[in-house]
């Protein structure tokens, strides 16, 4: 597969027509030295403060919990063989804690403790948030757990305390979080699934452009999806994304590099729109497009 960058990824009338965020621009990593560098792709990222207070009824429903909780006890007892098995591989490969964990954003601001099973070991000069395949910090053992999302199981712990759903966005970090959610984040969602080969699509990403790419075009387009499936969300649809989910997780493929780069090429074209016809976000709420990709889910099952 040939290198990503904005160049390759983003229409080359990006500059002249949006304002906001300059991102320069290289043709790939392996030509970044000798090729000219074109002009300085901008995206105006849509405001999404306040976005998730319409939920539909099931997304916050009392059944909802009730089958979240059934599915997280039953998970937990049929996966306790293989998370013991990766507890001692994670403890067997590296130093550290077997678990990681980390204060994230819940239903209605409350912040709780996410769990996971720790696949890095923090190297000296490797601070990024951003994790790219091929990252240094993942262990060998880690980079096994990531690729199955074994790492994720302990998330059904926190389904099961209330702090997640099996279905929803992905919870941030509390400094990072702008949203004040009135469903619970969640172990797997739409954007997951369009993402999931996120960290192989980001490292074809030159590493200079990395950090203000995953802000400017990643985060909002992922946002956008997740927000717009759970106005929309039902007993039905959730239960597709959790077949769609363990299907991916079983048998992956490199379509979700190429999933990953439409998504956020129509969010692009979406914030040009915006800036070049001088609309309001309502004007081109990013919602259409989201219901479209989400309706693409379901109808690949």
């Amino acid at each position: 597969m040939s290198s990503l960058s904005f160049e390759n990824i983003f229409s080359s009338d990006t500059a002249d027509r949006a304002e906001g965020v300059s991102i320069p621009v290289s043709a790939s990593r392996a030509s970044e030295k000798t090729a000219p560098r074109s002009e300085p792709i901008r995206a105006v990222p849509f405001p999404l403060k306040g976005a998730v207070d319409q939920a539909s009824p099931w997304a916050h429903c009392a059944m909802r919990r009730v089958l979240d909780a059934t599915v997280a006890a039953i998970a937990l007892i049929v996966f306790f063989p293989i998370m013991l098995i990766a507890a001692l591989l994670v403890w067997w490969g590296s130093p550290g804690s077997v678990f990681f964990r980390q204060r994230r954003m819940g239903r209605n601001g409350r912040e709780f403790i996410l769990y996971k099973f720790r696949s890095m070991c923090p190297k000296k000069g490797s601070n990024s948030s951003i994790t790219v395949s091929g990252d240094v910090r993942i262990t060998p053992v880690g980079a096994l757990l990531r690729r199955y999302k074994l790492d994720e199981l302990p998330q059904f712990w926190n389904v099961l305390r209330g702090d997640m759903s099996l279905v929803g966005p992905r919870p941030k970090l509390p400094h990072h979080e702008a949203l004040l959610m009135v469903c619970r984040p969640g172990i797997t969602g739409v954007a997951t699934l369009a993402f999931r080969n996120e960290e192989e699509f980001l490292s074809e990403i030159p590493e200079d452009e990395l950090e203000t790419f995953y802000e400017v075009f990643v985060k909002p387009a992922k946002a956008q999806l997740d927000l717009e499936y759970m106005r929309t969300a039902t007993f039905a649809s959730d239960m597709k994304v959790l077949w769609r989910t363990a299907s991916a997780c079983l048998f992956s493929s490199d379509d979700g590099l190429s999933e990953s780069a439409e998504t956020i090429t129509h969010y692009d074209v979406a914030t040009r729109m915006q800036s070049a016809k001088h609309l309001s976000p309502a004007a081109i709420h990013p919602r259409n497009r989201a219901a479209a990709l989400s309706a693409s889910l379901n109808q690949e099952l």
